[in-house]
């Protein structure tokens, strides 16, 4: 019989609550760390740095411990000790089926703050990686009008392979663009030669979601888009936008983090058990 012992109250760590006792484990759910001696400790998969801080001195030798993007020094150091760490998104098409979960979620936060349908809609997606992609694609079948901001080429290829515009990111310098500094590939917007455009680019769409964890849009880009535009950024803390620029100027911005725990905490806790179940073997009867 195996005891686990489940940190951070949301909405996913009770549904995998519910998961572990539904195998006959011994499970503890709760806020704070509870002495014991545990087979496995599931910290939240948004806190883990913040939970794993409070609860590394009490860690023993021989237990698992799962989280997401653990603290490399003090893993490290937890880790000379006998301690397993297990990233969940680090396993084989976690990331993926999160990404999926995430721009489900990112959907849902845009249709809130625009309060109209996306079909038809000029979007600007940035960043083409697994979350952009996921995201690409849903509002491509939802009937959006979806440009892909990436720098990758291969990544802009494949967004036109599936009928996305691709326009190859620059870098902002004042948002001068030197003479084929602005690529575009399978788009209404043509830059010609020495051409300076970037705020007729930034100002055509009434949607753009973010997904690069870098300051991608920054005051003097912001400045050009839409007072209208709804704006999802979904990259980690503390996102791609200057927030204060948002606030001071009314832009209707957003910062969303955690979303598959939000909109989909059930699914989003059927994975994180299907990785717990691959590494403990659990079985109707307990561990074996």
């Amino acid at each position: 019989m195996g005891r686990f012992l489940i940190l951070g109250k949301e909405e996913r760590q009770k549904y995998l609550f519910q998961m572990l006792c539904a195998r006959g484990q011994t499970v503890t759910y709760c806020d704070s760390w509870l002495d014991g001696g545990y087979d496995a400790v599931m910290l939240p998969p948004a806190k883990t740095a913040e939970y794993l801080e409070h609860i590394a001195d009490k860690l023993q030798a021989g237990e698992y411990v799962f989280g997401c993007n653990f603290p490399p020094e003090m893993a490290e150091s937890k880790r000379r000790q006998g301690v397993f760490f297990i990233d969940y998104m680090k396993e084989p098409g976690a990331a993926y089926a999160n990404a999926c979960a995430t721009a489900e979620g990112a959907l849902a936060e845009a249709v809130l703050s625009g309060k109209e349908v996306l079909c038809g809609k000029k979007i600007l997606v940035m960043g083409y990686g697994r979350c952009g992609q996921a995201l690409a694609q849903r509002l491509h079948a939802l009937g959006g009008n979806v440009t892909v901001y990436e720098k990758d080429l291969e990544k802009l290829e494949i967004a036109k392979v599936f009928g996305l515009e691709a326009v190859m990111a620059w870098e902002e310098e004042d948002d001068t663009c030197d003479t084929g500094a602005v690529t575009v590939s399978n788009c209404s917007l043509e830059t010609k030669a020495g051409e300076r455009q970037p705020g007729e680019f930034w100002g055509q769409f009434g949607y753009i979601f973010n997904t690069i964890p870098d300051l991608v849009l920054s005051a003097q880009r912001l400045g050009y888009v839409r007072r209208d535009a709804v704006l999802i950024d979904i990259a980690s803390s503390p996102g791609g936008l200057d927030y204060a620029f948002c606030a001071q100027n009314g832009l209707n911005a957003k910062l969303c983090s955690g979303l598959p725990a939000k909109y989909a905490p059930k699914s989003a806790a059927e994975l994180l058990f299907h990785i717990i179940e691959s590494y403990l073997n659990l079985s109707e009867r307990g561990v074996v």
